[in-house]
Parts: C-alpha cells; sequence; structure tokens
C-alpha cells in the first residue's frame, strides 16, 4: 500500500490528489497538507470588490476532501525533505512514497512593505473588506491599479479589476470625478500571452477611458501624501491605490533542497518531475520556462501540471502511462457587461506562444462562471 502526500490545497493540489484517487488502487492513501480551511478560485476576489458576488458564495472548505476518498490535514508546513519524501508540518513529521509540491507562491516583502491605508494588496482575500470600505467612500481623484513587479499571479488580474471597478463607478454615477488608471513595469499589458492579445486588452482600456502607463515600475509609495513615485522622477497621486505585488517563492519552498538558484522549484515541463525519485512540483510554486518567459502563474496551467504530475507518480508507483504537458492552455479575460474573452494556444510554441483571442461575448462569461462550479461541486462537493 502506497502513501502519497500532496503539499497544497490550491489548484494544481486538488488536481492531483483527484487525478491519483483516481488512478491509484483503493487501498493506497492519498492525503492534501494545506494551512488553509477553504478554496477559492481566484476571480471571485475580483468578483467580490466589484460587488457582484460575496467571496464566501465562491468558497468551499477543504474538508470536503473527504467525501472523495482523500485525506486532508490542516497545517503549516515548515520544511521538506524530498530524498526522504518526509514533510515537517505544525502538527508533526509525514513521510510518503510520493510527494507533489503545490504550495503555490507568496508575495515579493519588498512590494507589501510598500502598502498600508489607502493602498492595499489586490490579491489578498483578508483585504477584501478594507478594499471594499475604501471604495465606497471614493467620489473623487484617481483609483490606482499597479503592479508592482513580475512574476505576478494571474496575469490578466490586475486589468479586469480596473475594467470591472470602472463599470462599477459608472453604476454608481461616480466616474466622472473619479479618474482609473492601471501601471506595469513590463512593455506591454501582457507579455505572457503576446502583443496581439496585449493590443486588444489596451484597446479595451483606452475605450473605457482607463489610463495605462505601461514601463512603469514604482520606487516608492509615500502613504501620508498617497503619491507613488517612479523611476525617472515621474509620480502620480491617487486616492486609492491597489497593488499587486510580484509572486515569490514560499521559504519552505526557497530553503528545499529542489530550490533552484531563483527559489523556484524548477520541474521538467513536459512531466512536472524533479530531479528526486517520485516528487513532482507543479504550479506557482514552480518556475517552468517558455519562449518569452514562463507559464503563467494561473489556476487553469495549475490544474493541467497537478493531472499530468499525477499520472505520472501514479506509473512510478504502479506501472501503466504516464502523460506528457504540451503547453496548451488558456486564459479568461473578463470585460464589463458580464462578457468574457479567451485567449487560448500553445505557451510553449517558439518564437512565442502562439495563442487566439476569441472575442468577448456572454456565453464566455456563462463558461467561465461554469468552470468555477464544476471544479468547486466536483473537487469538493
Amino acid at each position: 500500500m502506497a502513501h502519497v502526500l500532496v503539499l497544497g490545497g490550491g489548484f494544481g493540489g486538488l488536481a492531483a490528489a483527484h487525478e491519483l484517487r483516481r488512478l491509484l488502487p483503493p487501498d493506497d492513501e492519498v492525503t492534501v497538507i494545506a494551512s488553509t480551511d477553504q478554496f477559492f478560485v481566484g476571480f471571485a476576489k475580483l468578483w467580490d470588490i466589484a460587488g457582484m458576488r460575496p467571496l464566501s458564495e465562491g468558497s468551499r472548505p477543504l474538508d470536503g476532501l473527504g467525501r472523495h476518498g482523500i485525506q486532508y490535514l490542516q497545517a503549516e508546513i515548515t520544511a521538506i525533505d524530498p530524498a526522504t519524501r518526509t514533510v515537517e508540518t505544525s502538527v508533526g513529521t509525514l513521510t510518503g512514497d510520493g510527494l507533489v509540491i503545490a504550495l503555490g507562491a507568496g508575495y515579493n516583502p519588498v512590494h507589501t512593505g510598500l502598502l498600508g491605508p489607502d493602498a492595499y494588496n489586490l490579491y489578498d482575500a483578508k483585504a477584501l473588506p478594507d478594499i471594499r470600505t475604501a471604495l465606497v467612500g471614493l467620489n473623487e481623484g484617481r483609483l490606482l491599479v499597479s503592479i508592482l513587479g513580475a512574476p505576478y499571479l494571474c496575469p490578466p488580474a490586475p486589468f479586469e479589476a480596473a475594467l470591472l471597478l470602472d463599470e462599477w463607478l459608472r453604476a454608481n454615477g461616480r466616474r466622472d470625478n473619479v479618474e482609473v488608471a492601471v501601471t506595469t513595469p513590463q512593455p506591454i499589458t501582457l507579455p505572457v500571452a503576446g502583443p496581439d492579445a496585449s493590443h486588444y486588452l489596451a484597446e479595451r482600456l483606452e475605450e473605457r477611458g482607463i489610463t495605462v502607463l505601461t514601463e512603469h515600475a514604482i520606487e516608492s509609495v509615500d502613504i501620508a501624501t498617497r503619491t507613488v513615485r517612479f523611476g525617472g522622477g515621474r509620480s502620480l497621486d491617487y486616492q486609492v491605490l491597489l497593488g499587486v505585488p510580484a509572486a515569490a517563492p514560499r521559504p519552505t519552498v526557497a530553503t528545499s533542497a529542489l530550490a533552484g538558484p531563483t527559489g523556484w522549484i524548477q520541474p521538467d515541463r513536459g512531466t512536472f518531475a524533479t530531479e528526486v525519485e517520485r516528487v513532482y512540483a507543479v504550479g506557482d510554486c514552480t518556475m517552468v520556462p517558455t519562449a518569452t518567459a514562463q507559464l503563467p502563474k494561473a489556476g487553469v496551467f495549475a490544474e493541467a501540471e497537478g493531472k499530468v504530475a499525477a499520472a505520472n507518480l501514479a506509473a512510478e508507483l504502479h506501472g501503466g502511462d504516464g502523460a506528457t504537458f504540451d503547453g496548451h492552455g488558456f486564459c479568461f479575460l473578463e470585460l464589463p457587461g458580464n462578457q468574457v474573452a479567451t485567449v487560448t494556444g500553445n505557451f510553449y510554441a517558439e518564437p512565442r506562444p502562439d495563442v487566439v483571442l476569441t472575442p468577448p461575448d456572454n456565453i464566455g462569461f456563462e463558461n467561465k462562471r461554469r468552470w468555477e462550479q464544476e471544479r468547486l461541486a466536483s473537487w469538493l462537493g
């Protein structure tokens, strides 16, 4: 009988756990270890701040894994020894016959250190009540959405936030007195999706009167005067700042023997195997290179990686066919009016991702909503 440990309760971890449960013999054990007790899809946070739906309606408890024959342990993971497949946690030590590491990513501490009153981490679920309060009080001035560094999680999300909040301000009769702007240190809006998708998104933002400042890297934030300063001496004032910190490897990952020079795990990009037998790594805790950068740190890709890693680990344990990830995936791009476009294609293509943008419509929005609900139901229902 084998016992597999899945570290992390996000997209990669849940997809891997369910695929392992499907492929492994019934008497094998699958245990998910996560520090949180809830799962939600990242875009549910944007729906919350834009007044579309409370985050609680898109959240599910991880103890629902038990109904699917998967054990769940809520604990902080403090150390990983890949050679022995041993995991140190806040409630004790566990050793498995195989590991799937899906611990996600944290935030660059330099970037989070820039934030404070009226300057919030857009991606922090704990900040949602304060963000909503700040937005309710926003009657004039500038709403600034600033990408603080790269890579960051869910590449379209900052621009989607600007578009959805523009729509919310219009619905509340305040848009005429509130400027909406987005800044990014990158040369185009969506480098991971290529120039065509980036140009399309920039046009949609311009149509809504949203200012887009590319190649604007924030160097400091003056909380007292509500001013951001960029390189070259440029500055911009704000009333509310929604910052997007660069992603950073979690300390448990960065200090493990698996970490590469940058602190991320760098598995094989086809199988997600690490250099250690029966140890795999998927999702946001990894750096998977592409022709132009790296695979997007997004749930769609983490899910696909988790399934591939699970198939290969199951084959290592009991024989049978493994799997290979070919770089194909997609990203949702949400626009006002409950419309969603999709960017779909081969993100491993050379010399740049070979992707196609499907124009937005209400069917796309329903597909996005259904995609979320299917995962909540099948993984934790």
